[in-house]
């Protein structure tokens, strides 16, 4: 049984699906998917497929370009590969240009997601373009998350990193200098150990910040659910409304023609008692 595939529903086959689409339609869509699982008696899909959450516009347009893409998408993966291995090796000339050809690099991709999600109908904001080159960013450093991206459906955008956060050199691996350069200045100690507590307050901020878009996402997606309630009732209530008001508007015309019967029968019952006491005063 290929991986993520649930007996009836093909759970890979939803995932690339729905990450896709533009993430105004996401929702919709998976719950269609999620409401087929059920009434397939197939459970287990439906809960994979409704725990799915709907990406942020920075996330789709970022898939968007790894599906147009896949050559590009591995550059960077190749990318990331580097770097961490310079990283491990303590690489420092390699490292410098490597880093310099990941600006590069980034640059062009952000620019390539941004025609392509025009093209697509959606223009990116600037602040989403930024978003965009935090993904890639992220994604050198994230083995695993950059490769669901290569695939085409990455879900969130990865933690974003400091450096390379939680890689560690390789056991014995020394810094590498050229011949001629300087030796390193001295480690200060006290700014690397702010440095540290500056960045690990920043990841603490991140996670917070993501938690809080998680619960805003949820929020929002039952808003969503609510709102789309909400406007089905009202279709339905209109309905009746106007059905309410043809009715009305009948009842209205019949009983017009009643008081105008009514008013008719009162004069010829008014002209049939004149004529019968005139009848009565002719025969007395």
């Amino acid at each position: 049984m290929a991986r993520g595939r649930v007996v009836g529903v093909d759970v890979d086959a939803v995932i690339f699906e729905l990450y896709g689409l533009r993430p105004a339609d996401f929702t919709a869509v998976r719950d269609a998917h999620a409401a087929r699982a059920r009434r397939e008696k197939d459970t287990a899909a439906a809960a994979a497929i409704g725990a799915l959450r709907r990406p942020t516009l920075a996330v789709w347009a970022a898939n968007l370009l790894a599906r147009a893409h896949p050559d590009q998408a591995e550059a960077l993966l190749r990318l990331g590969a580097e770097l961490r291995r310079a990283y491990r090796e303590l690489d420092g000339a390699q490292l410098r240009a490597l880093s310099h050809e990941q600006h590069r690099v980034i640059a062009a991709l952000a620019a390539e997601t941004g025609q392509l999600a025009a093209d697509a109908g959606e223009q990116l904001r600037e602040t989403v373009v930024r978003e965009v080159e935090g993904i890639f960013h992220g994604l050198l450093a994230d083995e695993v998350t950059a490769r669901q991206w290569a695939a085409g459906c990455l879900r969130k955008a990865p933690t974003a990193a400091v450096g390379f956060e939680g890689l560690e050199p390789a056991p014995g691996a020394v810094p590498r200098r050229t011949a001629d350069a300087p030796a390193p200045p001295a480690v200060d100690r006290d700014a690397t150990a702010a440095a540290r507590e500056q960045a690990a307050a920043a990841s603490a901020a991140l996670r917070q910040a993501e938690e809080h878009l998680t619960e805003a996402s949820l929020a929002r997606d039952r808003a969503e659910a609510d709102a789309a309630g909400l406007r089905g009732e009202l279709a339905a209530l209109q309905e009746r409304l106007g059905t309410a008001q043809r009715a009305a508007q009948e009842a209205e015309h019949l009983h017009r023609q009643a008081e105008q019967a009514r008013a008719e029968a009162e004069r010829t019952a008014e002209k049939a008692g004149r004529r019968l006491a005139e009848l009565d005063r002719s025969e007395g």
